[in-house]
């Protein structure tokens, strides 16, 4: 018993550690953060939102239901937009987007991005680019015209700002 009292001492104090660090069982939920979210929400902010994806929340109709990425990148174009339309208080804007595949471009060869009234707003999500690029070069056309909603948080000088396109894959 002598000859294992030198290692049971430490084990027994690691124990005691390990159980005093574990985290304590409450009421509260305890989620996982999820870090990668948080890297990009300090990076460019949270994502946005734009509304419910139901044609019902949508005044024209159509149903807004493809998210666009990378606007976080181009915020002052969004911005821009949101200024010559006087939008501010509104809250959103309804229009036309471009799809444009971007062959050239040097992380995607099938990257689309989109492009309302001339200036870009973002990109179709690299999952989905090479389908769109596929779908737009069936069409015969170089490019493709969807419907669009930007929307963004009316209470805030610096606003959050997403972008929803009509689009169906298939």
């Amino acid at each position: 018993m002598n000859s294992l009292l030198p290692f049971l001492i430490p084990a027994l104090i690691i124990l005691l550690l390990v159980i005093r660090r574990a985290p304590k069982s409450s009421s509260s939920s305890n989620t996982r953060p999820d870090f990668i979210a948080r890297a990009a929400e300090s990076l460019h902010g949270p994502e946005v939102v734009v509304g419910s994806s139901s044609s019902e929340s949508a005044p024209d109709g159509v149903d807004y239901n493809y998210d666009v990425v990378g606007e976080s990148f181009q915020r002052d174009h969004l911005m821009a937009l949101v200024r010559s339309h006087n939008a501010f208080s509104v809250g959103e804007i309804y229009g036309i987007a471009t799809l444009e595949p971007e062959p050239t471009n040097e992380f995607d060869p099938t990257a689309v991005k989109v492009v309302v009234e001339g200036v870009q707003v973002g990109y179709i999500p690299k999952f989905d680019s090479a389908a769109v690029t596929q779908m737009i070069g069936k069409s015969g056309k170089k490019e493709m015209q969807v419907p669009v909603r930007i929307g963004f948080d009316t209470d805030s000088p610096q606003p959050l700002i997403g972008v929803r396109i009509a689009l169906t894959l298939g």
